[in-house]
């Protein structure tokens, strides 16, 4: 039987293409995300708020409310699907470890895009109202 690599975050970044344009898709992948790191969220503490940004910055840019940078927002959905991925570099089953690259890809992502994250924070700040 042959195994199945893990999945590379450069992996999870062209897997993030295919939901460009696919709404429902892409919705059902929030809505996945949402609820595991909900049940993670001790392990996701350190990167928790950014997170939270990432789900709601993908939301607005899917619905036509906010125009952020396609790259940025791209590589935000590869977080997200490198997180839902449970055989990625550490396998999510191994006990405390198991979501420490999830985390670490999450902190890699809000770093690479903090221009991006405060103008979407900027933004929301704008249109509370």
């Amino acid at each position: 039987m042959k195994k199945k690599p893990p999945l590379t975050f450069e992996q999870a970044t062209t897997k993030a293409a295919s939901y460009d344009g696919h709404k429902e898709k892409l919705r059902r992948l929030l809505e996945r995300a949402s609820y595991k790191s909900e049940r993670h969220y001790e392990s996701l503490l350190a990167s928790w708020e950014s997170f939270q940004t990432f789900f709601r910055m993908i939301r607005a840019w899917m619905s036509g409310k906010y125009r952020g940078p396609a790259n940025s927002v791209l590589m935000m959905i590869a977080a997200v699907i490198y997180f839902l991925s449970s055989f990625d570099l550490i396998p999510d089953a191994i006990p405390v470890f198991g979501l420490l690259d999830d985390a670490g890809v999450i902190c890699l992502v809000a770093r690479r895009n903090l221009t991006a994250i405060s103008n979407f924070r900027k933004w929301e700040a704008g249109n509370s109202v």
